[in-house]
């Protein structure tokens, strides 16, 4: 079976314009896939290891992506606690946002108000101090998981909402003081 010359003629038109491009340098951007954007939260520990009633700081940064102004934003942590029933943890505070509220192993805050929009490219960021508690047992190898459970934000084109899945977790694991 013979390819139809019009046919032949295009595959080499095609063929030769992508040639073209590519020895001309614009081959790897005209059919290159956009970059990724980065993720709307970016989680950080100050501390990798925590002894038994030590203080650490959790600091939670959103990034505006969109090109309009994010009026609202509501986002819930949740901290899962991987250890026994002897290890206990607890977040100890906020600052860095309008309001937060403490349940269980989560923590739910408001980062726009009282200083609203945040404009397209800005940052905030809320930290959250925690610790374990002087009595958890340090032998266990527990540690604490952070991630943001659940985010919600308003911007001019509508709503968005959705989970931050980080890979590799955040965390920070609980150890015996050094012997003295």
């Amino acid at each position: 079976m013979s390819i139809p010359a019009s046919a032949m003629r295009r595959v080499r038109l095609v063929a030769a314009l992508t040639l073209f491009l590519g020895l001309l340098g614009f081959g790897g951007q005209a059919f290159a896939a956009p970059e990724p954007q980065g993720p709307h939260f970016v989680l950080s520990v100050d501390r990798a290891t925590l002894t038994p009633g030590q203080a650490a700081t959790l600091s939670v940064t959103f990034t505006n992506r969109q090109a309009t102004p994010v009026n609202f934003l509501y986002a819930t942590l949740y901290t899962p606690l991987s250890g026994p029933t002897t290890v206990h943890s607890e977040l100890t505070g906020c600052s860095g946002a309008s309001w937060c509220d403490f349940a269980g192993a989560s923590a739910r805050f408001n980062l726009v108000a009282p200083e609203v929009p945040i404009a397209p490219g800005d940052s905030r960021t809320v930290t959250l101090p925690f610790r374990f508690t002087a009595d958890s047992d340090c032998t266990t190898g527990a540690y604490l998981g952070f991630q943001i459970y659940y985010f919600y934000y308003e911007y001019a084109q509508g709503t968005y909402q959705g989970a931050v899945a980080l890979d590799p977790s955040v965390v920070s694991s609980l150890v015996c003081p050094p012997a003295s």
